[in-house]
């Protein structure tokens, strides 16, 4: 095969298997005849895209005229490509073995011990009252704001965000970004990459909405997360060098660590703590009523929470290789994460779904990967810029740190 065929079969394949595991495409953006062909010609059988899968491997492996890294991002992507079909013939696998077949990275449970001392830090920060969970749930409360504020503040984030990305990173020229709130949705948000450097970035409204969650989405999603990064893969990667292999973004690849890495390290590679508490003090907080005074001790309690988050990983290898209940890992979530019962009824809703059984471990192992990264090689704005521009994988990123 020629690597432009190698390419289309890459991306026709994944549409193929998006027919048994919908929504397995996130986004394609690429000659609309090839996805109207999948339509008109059916399901394949999973044997046939097996093989298929396996020959694709074979070519990738055998072209000595292709450039390493983007041999590298691809052979990655195909192996996730067949784990994925082995999964979807009944095949069971191990929780870990099918994270790292999957997403090149390995998980492994956390010990609660972590979890523990993240609340002691919490209880130290957070207003005197009866439970931690209880609380945090104050806290929680006292930070909610309605879908009407959220509408009103939502044009400030975007543009100062979209502003400050501007500055530091290549974004295209033509590129936009619409919000939608939606419910019913196992997420609390999410970015529809539309193609042309255009997303639709829908908000559930079925959860609390809190005026630090509204901040922080707006970066992981948009502004220099999921938005930023794709629109300039789409603009570089497929329309300036050809790549077509980059009109279709797979939910369930090695691709998905760096993208959720991308976009969970967004807002502290955006805006560093002393001038997100500068911004916080003098607009926003007082655009939703709260004093100032909070927002010194809320970036401290962000920090401790972002422990805990370890507890939804944990989650998962409750319910699929511990065969715990989704009310003990509810319960769990509760506990550790310190979750409402609403926030964990919904998480392992999450976590339930075909798609995103083992999603979760990209959003803490990719942040873990990235600090790593930026903690070694000091140069973010370098780095970050790289991994919005370049096709690269987690084996790419722990080679850089070693090099």
């Amino acid at each position: 095969m020629s690597q432009d065929t190698i390419a289309e079969e890459y991306v026709r394949l994944a549409l193929a298997i998006d027919g048994h595991l919908p929504g397995y495409v996130d986004a394609y953006f690429g000659p609309p005849d090839w996805k109207e062909q999948e339509k008109i010609e059916g399901l394949r059988p999973l044997s046939e895209l097996a093989r298929r899968a396996s020959a694709l491997a074979t070519a990738i492996a055998d072209d000595n005229t292709m450039d390493s890294q983007r041999r590298d991002y691809l052979a990655r992507e195909v192996l996730a490509m067949r784990t994925s079909l082995r999964l979807l013939e009944g095949e069971r696998m191990a929780l870990a073995d099918e994270v790292e077949s999957l997403y090149d990275v390995r998980p492994a449970w956390m010990d609660e011990a972590l979890f523990e001392e993240a609340q002691r830090q919490l209880g130290e920060l957070l207003p005197p009252g009866d439970t931690l969970l209880e609380r945090m749930t104050a806290r929680k409360e006292m930070l909610k704001i309605s879908v009407e504020q959220a509408r009103d503040l939502l044009p400030t984030i975007h543009r100062h965000f979209r502003d400050l990305s501007r500055k530091r990173f290549p974004l295209p020229e033509d590129e936009s970004v619409d919000f939608q709130f939606v419910k019913d949705r196992p997420w609390n948000a999410y970015n529809w990459y539309l193609g042309g450097c255009r997303s639709r970035i829908e908000i559930n409204a079925d959860l609390p909405l809190r005026i630090n969650l509204l901040v922080d989405l707006v970066a992981h999603e948009a502004y220099p997360g999921h938005h930023t990064e794709l629109s300039i893969k789409d603009s570089r990667l497929l329309l300036q060098e050809g790549c077509i292999e980059h009109c279709v973004a797979l939910i369930n690849s090695p691709s998905c660590v760096v993208s959720e890495g991308i976009a969970t390290c967004a807002l502290s590679v955006l805006m560093p703590d002393e001038s997100l508490l500068a911004w916080y003090t003098a607009e926003i907080f007082p655009r939703v009523g709260l004093d100032p005074v909070h927002a010194q001790r809320e970036r401290m309690i962000v920090q401790a929470m972002d422990t805990l988050a370890g507890a939804r990983c944990n989650a998962a290898f409750m319910l699929h290789e511990k065969g715990a209940e989704a009310d003990e890992v509810s319960r769990y979530l509760q506990s550790y994460d310190l979750e409402t019962e609403q926030e964990a009824r919904k998480g392992v809703e999450f976590l339930c779904n075909p798609l995103y059984r083992s999603y979760i471990f990209t959003y803490s192992l990719g942040k873990r990967m990235l600090k790593a990264l930026f903690a070694l090689k000091q140069d973010v704005t370098h780095w970050y810029t790289r991994l919005l521009t370049e096709a690269v994988t987690p084996s790419q990123i722990r080679q850089w740190m070693i090099e």
